[in-house]
């Protein structure tokens, strides 16, 4: 029997930064207080309110791309994804689906035929 398909696992993975503001905009990141009290224009995607990119989270992401051994772009583009999401008033998230900080990485697996790569395509 000839092999016709390649077994490939992917993972998305999440992560919570440790940064003191949120990703783009300065409000707190601090766990509880009262509701609504951690959120601004920017937040909740009012009309007219620019998202400033958190220089903290650039770092972060710079960081683990080159720990992952990823190529680092000098140009980065963010994407907005529009989705209908129930809890998000702005009905969008935003990604970098096409022009990301860091791509093409990978980290070095130990098994049992020596070191494999395991790759993010």
């Amino acid at each position: 029997m000839s092999k016709q398909y390649e077994t490939v696992i992917g993972l998305e993975v999440h992560v919570e930064l440790a940064t003191k503001t949120k990703i783009f905009c300065s409000c707190s990141t601090e766990f509880g207080g009262a509701p609504n009290t951690h959120t601004c224009p920017v937040c909740t995607g009012m009309p007219g309110s620019l998202p400033v990119l958190n220089k903290q989270v650039v770092e972060y992401a710079l960081t683990v791309g080159l720990a992952a051994n990823c190529q680092i772009n000098q140009n980065c583009k963010f994407d907005r994804k529009n989705y209908f999401y129930p809890d998000n008033p702005q009905n969008y998230q935003i990604s970098q689906l096409y022009l990301p900080i860091c791509h093409d990485g990978y980290v070095e697996i130990d098994t049992a035929a020596g070191k494999e790569k395991g790759r993010n395509s």
